[in-house]
């Protein structure tokens, strides 16, 4: 299991000094530029945060739903370990984002954000041949917000897509330190962490913990 930071943050100068923090105490495995910062500094502060943090893999939540290659290029291009394509995207540019992304030696992670059935979803694409890296479970901030639904049912679904497909699984959404042990066993893959970690009065701290309680380290 790794844990990932994801760095929603607008600021660049603020994410590069908070990713720095995080990846000099080796409190996370991998270092999200989040979608705002991307859409806030441009695709550049993929590259800033693979120098900021040389050690780590690099994330890059581009969240992609139409000319995949194309997408996949440029952020692989800065820099980018990992990066995403929407689930709800086509078929069609799934299945670009996905073969341009193993082209060129990255990871890619199809988001399931919005999509009502994962499992199914997953299944979808398996069934036409398209295989990513990872499946993202994920539990949009508007939708925590406005139903404050809890993530047990998503850690169910996980788990699922896990067993049900033999593929590697990322989750988000709302992962706290009172989330985190619920998630200790389980064999996902990637547990993303946004705000437990960066609206930390202490993130350093908060990463640490978290990894203690996943069971990381």
């Amino acid at each position: 299991m790794k844990l990932q930071v994801a760095l929603d943050l607008l600021e660049p100068t603020v994410a590069i000094d908070l990713a720095k923090k995080l990846c000099d105490a080796n409190a996370v495995d991998i270092v999200e530029a989040g979608t705002p910062l991307i859409k806030s500094a441009g695709i550049m502060i993929v590259s800033a945060l693979k120098v900021t943090c040389p050690g780590k893999e690099v994330m890059a939540d581009l969240k992609t739903m139409d000319v995949g290659a194309l997408e996949a290029r440029m952020a692989i291009k800065a820099g980018a370990d990992l990066l995403s394509v929407l689930g709800a995207a086509a078929d069609e540019t799934i299945r670009d984002f996905v073969r341009e992304a193993e082209s060129l030696g990255a990871k890619s992670v199809v988001d399931m954000i919005g999509v009502k059935d994962p499992i199914s979803r997953t299944g979808e694409l398996i069934g036409k041949g398209i295989r990513p890296s990872y499946v993202g479970l994920h539990l949009g901030i508007d939708v925590q917000v406005s139903r404050g639904l809890s993530i047990d049912e998503l850690i169910n679904e996980a788990v699922e897509v896990k067993r049900r497909f033999n593929i590697n699984v990322a989750i988000a959404g709302g992962i706290n330190e009172n989330v985190a042990p619920k998630l200790r066993d389980k064999d996902l893959d990637i547990v993303v962490v946004g705000r437990a970690i960066t609206q930390a009065s202490e993130p350093v701290t908060a990463a640490k913990n978290l990894r203690r309680l996943l069971g990381i380290d």
